[in-house]
């Protein structure tokens, strides 16, 4: 039997603040995940056999605004990716200007409040996307995000490629629901992590040297 092509593309920080939230509110360490351990054993499970090829890429950006420790901490998990086995493309932050809201205490209503916008990670994410089906580089996608940002690829790429699964693989959320990103794919073509998946492929708190920022 012919071994079936997975490709994944994680959206970094849509996880990301997912994660950091449950770590808050749970007081239990997420944000270590061990993505690449997570995939194989869900996938396994999912398509109900281990006759696959994996191809990971995760997609961030270095918050090079932050203090030089939150920096170091995102460094070190991209690092223990990496190690896994996971591709890793990153893009930048960018510095916008933005009109303070009516209840702003903190600014007059004639300045502007800087703030700083993740930039290149959808366009990277739907650029990939498009050239691996384009490539013919999969049979199969797992989108790892709740942003309805790309639906618009989803829907290019199933009707150029009928064929191509794309499954979308939203953060593990009680109650809420990606309609059009799931209208995109298709209504059955949906997966969604549980918290005690995500609590269980943790990265041992030593990781080939190196250490869990995040140890609760």
């Amino acid at each position: 039997m012919q071994r079936k092509r997975i490709l994944v593309l994680i959206d970094g920080f849509n996880y990301y603040h997912k994660l950091k939230q449950y770590q808050k509110n749970q007081n239990v360490c997420v944000k270590w995940l061990d993505y690449m351990s997570l995939l194989r054993a869900s996938i396994k499970s999912h398509i109900g056999t281990d006759n696959f090829n994996i191809e990971v890429i995760y997609f961030s950006a270095i918050a090079k605004h932050r203090s030089n420790e939150a920096q170091l901490r995102h460094r070190t998990y991209i690092k223990a990716l990496k190690a896994s086995g996971v591709n890793v493309v990153l893009g930048e932050f960018k510095e916008k200007y933005i009109d303070p809201c009516s209840d702003c205490k903190q600014k007059r209503c004639d300045e502007k409040i800087l703030k700083h916008e993740e930039k290149h990670t959808d366009v990277n994410v739907a650029i990939t996307l498009l050239e691996k089906a384009m490539t013919d580089s999969f049979d199969r996608a797992y989108l790892l995000s709740e942003d309805n940002d790309y639906v618009p690829v989803v829907k290019r790429v199933k009707e150029l490629f009928p064929k191509k699964e794309i499954i979308i693989c939203p953060p593990p959320q009680k109650n809420y629901c990606v309609h059009s990103l799931l209208s995109a794919s298709g209504e059955h073509d949906f997966y969604r992590f549980r918290w005690n998946q995500i609590r269980h492929f943790q990265f041992p708190d030593n990781y080939n040297g190196l250490i869990n920022p995040w140890k609760v």
